[in-house]
Order: structure tokens, then C-alpha cells, then sequence
């Protein structure tokens, strides 16, 4: 038996007298790995995260794999080739996927290579917090009955019609919102059978005003239960859509097949249900599982990885 580390000579090819070398390479005469300035606690705003400027050493063109923690196993997200040197700093910076759940998890995960040991950084537990935005163009717009449009007439500078069923003319939506709803129909369709109809989408300050009284001239106050004021409309924003099932009243839609579908898929689109049920208190409207609003693929995804149903709470209320 050698010990490790030891240099032995052994018999060459029969016949030549020749003696090799071999020298034995145990993990302990390799150097450690190391990483410096890698934070392991972070709460950041979804507007503005903050990258990590960390130092490797020994770099010698090895690969770093960030990885985050998903449904009990580590997921590499982006890997990086450093540069063949003995020491590099980089900045490390998360991709969008931790903007998607209150809290996620993060590491840094260095393969051994012959210069140096494997290392794995402890573990970055990172809080997202998703503010709303005041401007009206931004997917973040957060429209209530005391949070207006500003300014009040704003009008998207796009609008463009989703190639689906539509009913009416107020047909039209931003064009981002207008390619999810047509992914979102599709995927419906897929699932159910069943032809999802746009039956509203963008409506201008004025429509809404002459709508609003409408209602209010024939319901009186318990309008405001379920219609918006002018200014105080999401589909002002061309980011809200009201939906049906073909052949039924939108109003009917929750009992649809394509209703319950969309409850429980639309977020995977970048939509969410803007209205749910139970939650009159906090939005102060009544249930309107037609009214889908636009908020983008990662916030939408936050909103159902928190399980939390409304705009209004994934705006206050912090991580849990």
C-alpha cells in the first residue's frame, strides 16, 4: 500500500528497463475554493435589485453555477465561465425568477476542477417586494376606487386587436396584454374545448363616464359595487380584459368550463383574476371572475405562489 501523495516508481513496458514516475494527486494538495462579499439575507424591491460583487479564487476558467432552491432540489438558472486567471471578481446578479415568490433561495455552486476543491456558497434567502406604480403605463398600475388614472384622460399610445372571438367594439388592448390573451384563449381552448370571446377590453375616459352614469341611473348608488368611476377604471390602463365562454352571458362565466380553467391557470399568461370572490372587502368590488387584468408573468406568478388573490395585498402586505 502507498500513502497518498506519495511519489513511487513502477516498471516501464516489459522489456525497455525504464522506470515512470507516478505522482498521486489527493484532493488536500489542491487549494480551497473561496468566495467573498456573497450576502446571504436580501429584501429588495422588484424595481430595483441589487447584484452581488463577489471575488473566486482560484478562477483558472472554471464554471459558476447560480442555482436557486424549487420544489425540494437546486435548479442551476445561469451558469458563468470565468476567465482564466487566478483571482476574478464579477457581478452576480439574480435572474427574474426571484421576483416570482415572497421569498426564494439562492447559491453559488463551484465543481471541483484539478486547480481547486469544489465549493458551495451558504445559502442567499431573498425577499421580493412588488410596489405598485403611479404611471398608468407601467404593468404595476394599481387602479382603485380611490386610486385614480393620472392624469385622468390618459390614453395608451398602442392599442391592437388579439386575434380572438370579440363581441362589441371596445375591442382592443396594449399590445402585450393583447398577445397573453390570445396565448391564454388558446390554452383555454386547449384544455376545455371551449372558444374564449373578448367583450371588453380598452375603454377611453369618456366611454366610462357615459357608462358609469348609465348604471348609476339605473341601479343609484349600488353601482359602485360593481361599475367604476371615470378615471377610476382598469380598462382605462388597455391592460384589463372582461371575457366569455362562447354562446354565454360573460356575466355568467365563473360556471363555465373556461371560467374555472382560467381561475386556475390564467396566472401562467401573466394574468390574474382581478376580482375574486371573498374579497369585496379589499378590492370593493363584487366577484367579477370575467374581469382578467394584465400584470405580466412574474408578478402574476408571485400572486399565486403566495396564495394571495389580489393586487391590493401583494402591494402591502410583506413576504411571508
Amino acid at each position: 500500500m502507498v500513502a497518498a501523495g506519495v511519489a513511487v516508481l513502477v516498471a516501464g513496458p516489459p522489456g525497455t528497463g525504464a522506470a515512470l514516475e507516478h505522482q498521486t494527486d489527493p484532493a488536500w494538495a489542491r487549494p480551497a475554493t473561496t468566495v467573498t462579499s456573497w450576502s446571504t439575507r436580501e429584501q429588495w424591491p422588484t424595481t430595483a435589485p441589487r447584484a452581488d460583487a463577489v471575488t473566486i479564487a482560484p478562477a483558472y476558467g472554471r464554471s459558476i453555477h447560480l442555482q436557486e432552491y424549487v420544489d425540494g432540489r437546486w435548479q442551476t438558472r445561469t451558469t458563468t465561465r470565468l476567465d482564466d486567471v487566478a483571482s476574478q471578481r464579477l457581478e452576480v446578479a439574480l435572474p427574474r425568477q426571484w421576483t416570482e415568490r415572497p421569498v426564494s433561495r439562492w447559491r453559488l455552486q463551484l465543481p471541483a476542477t484539478d486547480e481547486a476543491l469544489a465549493h458551495t456558497t451558504p445559502v442567499k434567502r431573498v425577499e421580493a417586494r412588488w410596489e405598485p406604480s403611479a404611471d398608468p403605463a407601467s404593468l404595476t398600475a394599481l387602479v382603485t376606487k380611490a386610486d385614480g388614472v393620472s392624469p385622468r384622460t390618459w390614453a395608451p399610445r398602442r392599442l391592437v386587436r388579439p386575434d380572438i372571438a370579440t363581441l362589441g367594439h371596445n375591442d382592443r388592448l396594449r399590445p402585450l396584454a393583447a398577445v397573453a390573451l390570445e396565448r391564454l384563449a388558446a390554452g383555454a381552448r386547449r384544455a376545455t374545448g371551449r372558444e374564449l370571446v373578448l367583450a371588453s377590453g380598452y375603454r377611453s375616459y369618456a366611454y366610462q363616464a357615459s357608462l358609469y352614469h348609465r348604471y348609476v341611473g339605473s341601479d343609484g348608488a349600488a353601482a359602485a359595487s360593481f361599475a367604476a368611476r371615470a378615471g377610476h377604471s382598469e380598462h382605462q390602463l388597455g391592460l384589463a380584459a372582461d371575457v366569455a365562454q362562447a354562446g354565454s352571458p360573460f356575466t355568467r362565466f365563473g360556471e363555465t368550463r373556461s371560467g374555472r380553467w382560467i381561475a386556475r391557470h390564467a396566472w401562467r399568461y401573466g394574468y390574474v383574476v382581478r376580482y375574486p370572490s371573498g374579497e369585496q372587502d379589499r378590492t370593493g368590488y363584487e366577484p367579477e371572475p370575467w374581469h382578467l387584468r394584465y400584470v405580466g408573468s412574474s408578478l402574476a406568478a408571485y400572486l399565486h405562489h403566495a396564495g394571495i388573490s389580489t393586487l391590493e395585498e401583494a402591494f402591502s402586505t410583506p413576504p411571508r
